[in-house]
């Protein structure tokens, strides 16, 4: 019998890379989202199944679970409330895995990517592991919302949870890419695009693809963990607009 996995955020550019990489791996996949964006055709020649669901009502989530399911992925947690929603699902979960970010980690000082404008960048090791120093969790923003959900799930959880962090996610399905920048000047046919500090600055990206093969991967492993995920190289931002180009 095939393994069952169950796709929160099911649509967006996470969730469709894990929903094939998953469905290659031999799974069962159910992708759940709000209905606002349509789902590729060859996913449902795949046998990928399609729920809507609107996750802020809790008795909707638990009804698309009913059956339990081998693996809930999350893209879209984000603050203690996800977190006391899926704790709440979790007798009928055999392990969970939620995305994360790679800007919950602070320097020496405190200062983090969510205030760089205020306080400067933070000054961080390289490479960053998953013992550097985090934010404290809170509701003051995207970061401390972020640490908030990992804290509550990795302390109560009792099945194991996977917690992945990404740096700047790239790949096929998003409504906000950052490579917009240098396409809309590409396709304008400017000769030159402005960019701060030289184009030098760097923050590490993670491909779409290789966050759904570690979420593949990470769903059989027991216990509680961090995982850092990124591409394994950090180009600068000229050398994106390079490939780009």
């Amino acid at each position: 019998m095939m393994p069952y996995a169950f796709i929160l955020g099911g649509t967006g550019q996470i969730g469709r890379a894990t929903a094939e990489h998953l469905r290659d791996g031999g799974w069962s996949v159910t992708l759940a989202h709000r209905g606002q964006r349509p789902v590729p055709p060859s996913f449902l020649a795949r046998g990928i199944k399609v729920v809507t669901v609107d996750r802020r009502q809790d008795s909707e989530l638990a009804r698309a679970l009913s059956g339990g399911a081998d693996l809930l992925a999350d893209a879209v947690a984000y603050g203690p409330e996800d977190a006391r929603q899926l704790l709440t699902l979790q007798r009928s979960l055999g392990a969970i895995v939620v995305i994360s970010s790679a800007s919950v980690y602070c320097d020496g000082a405190g200062r983090t990517l969510d205030e760089a404008a205020e306080t400067g960048f933070p000054r961080l090791p390289d490479p960053i592991s998953e013992r550097q120093s985090t934010v404290e969790p809170g509701h003051q923003t995207y970061s401390t919302r972020k640490v908030a959900l990992e804290r509550a799930l990795l302390e109560r959880a009792a099945v194991p949870v996977t917690v992945l962090r990404p740096g700047a996610i790239s790949g096929q399905g998003s409504q906000h890419a950052r490579e917009w920048w240098f396409v809309k000047r590409v396709l304008d046919r400017r000769r030159r695009i402005p960019l701060a500090y030289r184009g030098l600055s760097r923050f590490h990206t993670a491909s779409v693809e290789n966050i759904a093969e570690l979420i593949r991967t990470a769903a059989p492993l027991a216990g509680q963990q961090i995982l850092n995920i990124a591409d394994p190289v950090a180009p600068t931002v000229a050398e994106i607009g390079c490939l780009i180009a």
